[in-house]
């Protein structure tokens, strides 16, 4: 269910957000403390290199252009329950404005956005695709079109408890071409999705893009798991 409220506490710790004591610019002020927020800001995303690396386990005959993150993603820490608010709860606007913060990452040159598809009866589960969120906002400082040209083609059970090779496995064949595909054709294409875990979603989703023959495919997660 879509969340249409700001909230007044920090979303990891519980205590008074930052918005609720103070005036502030700060783009998650509604959804943080003084302290949470300073923990964000000294987050140091993986290095891309180690994702390339890393991404190269679950695709060694593709290769992407750039693969870049925001944050790491740990357990118990404000990343996590920034993430799991904005999937779970319904918060479309922090998921804009996660996007928004993530649109500084977001590798150049690209043409066009692909968000990270959802299938249907998980879209209607959740009113929303997190990861098309992300990339409105990301679409909005950068002045880049979001199109749907991929699809996925059946519900995938959970990740969270399945080993590497399972992952990959999972999502096999899971993604499909829509026919606005042909729009991407020559053209640089930036893949976005809330975490990569082992990127296998992530993967699959860039192998099925390239057979519309995009000049490049990059990736943007919001956070990563550190490998």
């Amino acid at each position: 269910m879509l969340s249409l409220f700001l909230p007044q506490q920090c979303l990891h710790c519980g205590q008074p957000a930052i918005a609720s004591r103070v005036k502030s610019t700060y783009p998650l002020a509604h959804y943080l403390c003084e302290v949470c927020a300073r923990i964000l800001e000294f987050d140091e995303p993986p290095n891309p290199p180690a994702l390339k690396r890393h991404f190269s386990r679950v695709a060694s005959d593709f290769e992407v252009r750039d693969l870049a993150t925001v944050f790491t993603f740990v357990a118990e820490s404000p990343v996590q329950s920034l993430i799991h608010s904005l999937k779970y709860s319904g918060m479309v606007h922090l998921a804009q404005q996660l996007g928004a913060i993530a649109s500084e990452f977001a590798p150049a040159p690209f043409d066009c956005i692909v968000p990270v598809p959802l299938h249907r009866t998980r879209h209607a589960e959740r009113g929303y695709n997190q990861a098309e969120a992300i990339a409105l906002g990301v679409a909005k400082l950068r002045s880049a079109r979001i199109l749907h040209v991929a699809k996925r083609t059946r519900p995938t059970p959970t990740q969270t408890h399945l080993s590497l090779p399972q992952r990959v496995e999972n999502v096999r064949g899971a993604f499909a071409l829509t026919r606005h595909a042909t729009d991407i054709a020559g053209m640089n294409v930036l893949v976005i999705d809330d975490v990569m875990t082992t990127g296998a979603t992530l993967a699959s989703v860039a192998v099925t893009l390239a057979e519309a023959k995009p000049k490049s495919i990059s990736i943007l997660a919001l956070a990563a798991v550190s490998q």
